[in-house]
């Protein structure tokens, strides 16, 4: 603690702590005092550590999209019997999993970054960026094994898809359509994925 260098276990509580705040306070109006209380951790030892309220963000960001990514399996690995399809809507029905659980976080930070230009960049350069890396990847390797055509651009392909499915998400959860209509993830999943395979897939695969 001399250096001013927070121990893992204190980083994750401030994190923690930033998270529960956020889901009842505007991202702009936390303080560190707050942040102290209930952390446990001293506010002189969060500044040396974080240094801004911004990289405080940022490594709730790269926390939580690293959670999200241990959830998927690694991009090389297929069960037995499984097809790409089956790979797909089992990556979508886990992205929309994640990202549900994290949207009362995620929508005070998209109101941030509506007044904050940093903001919004950085949760597009760790959230966005990075997220669309995991599915890119992932597609990458299908690509090498001939089930997804040579000619289809990959990170183009991986953000459509993932754009589309995160915009409806949002939509329905955060801007009123719940009230209106349910979303039905199973449905949802299925014509995406069926749609996007028509695009991308090998023919006979």
């Amino acid at each position: 603690m001399s250096q001013g260098i927070l121990t893992p276990e204190q980083q994750k509580l401030v994190l923690d702590a930033t998270i529960g705040l956020a889901a009842e306070n505007d991202l702009g109006s936390i303080t560190l005092d707050q942040l102290s209380k209930i952390s446990g951790v001293s506010g002189f030892d969060i500044v040396r550590h974080f240094h801004s309220k911004e990289k405080i963000l940022a490594a709730v960001l790269e926390r939580e999209l690293e959670l999200i990514a241990g959830s998927v399996a690694e991009p090389e690995l297929r069960f037995p019997g499984e097809t790409l399809r089956d790979e797909i809507e089992v990556l979508a029905k886990i992205m929309l999993q994640e990202y549900r659980a994290r949207l009362p976080f995620m929508g005070k930070v998209l109101v941030e970054a509506t007044r904050n230009t940093e903001v919004g960049v950085l949760f597009y350069k760790t959230f966005i960026q990075q997220g669309r890396l995991l599915f890119t990847e992932f597609l990458q390797v299908r690509q090498r094994r001939r089930e997804v055509r040579e000619d289809v651009d990959i990170e183009a392909a991986a953000a459509m898809y993932l754009s589309a499915l995160t915009f409806i998400l949002l939509v329905v959860e955060l801007f009123g359509g719940r009230q209106v209509e349910p979303l039905d993830d199973e449905r949802l999943v299925r014509e995406m994925s069926e749609i996007f395979l028509k695009g991308i897939q090998s023919k006979g695969t």
